[in-house]
């Protein structure tokens, strides 16, 4: 195969067969067929727009709660309503176009404007999403190893200028995806020069891959850093939760024994975090990285770890809002209140 002006696929004609093919048939000898079978579209389209449905009423409970928690403005809120917005988006760009190359794997018709801007916006969104995660551990860290240094720093700028810059870089970071995506097509007939509208497709294929390693920096960058950064910090945390409950041996066996309660699920949730950042973002950092090296594996296993990774980096919008508002009391006494439901004690709330 050889690539010709950047976009256009063009293959070496090694038999008459591909003389003879008409464009449908040239185009579905190479790019495989263009519908799935109904038994992945259906369970696959189920799970998408469940975690589409409650990714977006669950980001959008958060924004409107942090609204209305505006007049306690603590840098939490920020966070958490920054974080809200970055899977909004995420949820709205990517979801929609997912089912839609599902269902129709090709071509592509919304234009090379819509191509880029949908890439660039989508990786935007997620390393937006990724370093308010970032900034929200670091935040809790400070408030319960550190409460006097996180007092000292009292007020919005410092919170502010995070937000800020978390989402320049960002912007930066996810400038070469908007760039280097585009849409793609094949030649036909062969040797022409010319593209086949019927096989366009929008994605950056290695060739377009600048010479510096793209992929490989974003996955250091928001993940493999990230996801040490926020492990440590969690067992920090646990640790000094426990030590905070064994100054308080002491007391009766019944309060001892609710202390210990209130750890074991503290930690848990901090657990859960960790676990849910690594199950989420872990696969679609993978399958990038086998699809930059071109690993021999990735044809045997792209059918099905595509749409799992697709579907977990997705699930992350829809955890983001139960995991990390959980952990504000304000948070989860208003969501109680617009739900109707009346406010039932949290044993976390004492060390989260």
């Amino acid at each position: 195969m050889q690539i010709l002006e950047g976009n256009l696929i063009a293959f070496d004609i090694d038999s008459l067969e591909n003389l003879n093919l008409s464009e449908s048939e040239y185009i579905t000898k190479y790019m495989g067929d263009k519908y799935r079978p109904m038994s992945f579209l259906l369970p696959i389209t189920f799970a998408y727009m469940t975690i589409f449905v409650t990714g977006i009423i669950g980001n959008i409970l958060t924004c409107i709660i942090m609204r209305k928690l505006s007049t306690t403005q603590t840098p939490t809120n920020y966070y958490l309503f920054n974080l809200a917005v970055s899977d909004l988006l995420l949820l709205i760009l990517g979801v929609p176009n997912e089912l839609m190359i599902f269902w129709e794997k090709y071509p592509w018709t919304l234009g090379l404007s819509i191509c880029k801007l949908r890439a660039y916006v989508s990786e935007t969104s997620s390393y937006v999403s990724v370093l308010m995660i970032v900034t929200f551990s670091l935040e809790r860290y400070l408030a319960i190893c550190h409460p006097f240094q996180l007092y000292a720093k009292s007020g919005m700028k410092r919170p502010v200028r995070f937000i800020v810059s978390a989402w320049l870089l960002a912007l930066v970071c996810a400038l070469p995806f908007g760039i280097y995506t585009t849409v793609n097509y094949l030649e036909y007939p062969a040797q022409s020069g010319r593209p086949s509208e019927k096989s366009a497709f929008c994605a950056m294929l290695l060739h377009s891959i600048p010479v510096f390693p793209l992929y490989e920096l974003s996955c250091f960058m928001f993940f493999l850093v990230p996801m040490v950064y926020i492990a440590v910090v969690y067992v920090k945390i646990s640790l000094r939760i426990r030590r905070n409950n064994l100054k308080h041996n002491n007391v009766n066996s019944s309060v001892h024994g609710d202390r210990h309660a209130q750890t074991r699920k503290a930690v848990r949730l901090l657990s859960a975090v960790v676990i849910a950042f690594f199950m989420c973002w872990a696969p679609f950092h993978i399958q990038r990285i086998l699809y930059v090296y071109q690993i021999p594996l990735l044809e045997e296993i792209d059918e099905w770890l595509f749409p799992i990774a697709g579907l977990l980096y997705y699930f992350s919008c829809t955890v983001n809002p139960i995991l990390y508002c959980i952990m504000s009391k304000k948070y989860r006494t208003e969501f109680k209140r617009i739900l109707g439901c009346s406010e039932i004690p949290i044993n976390m709330e004492t060390h989260l």
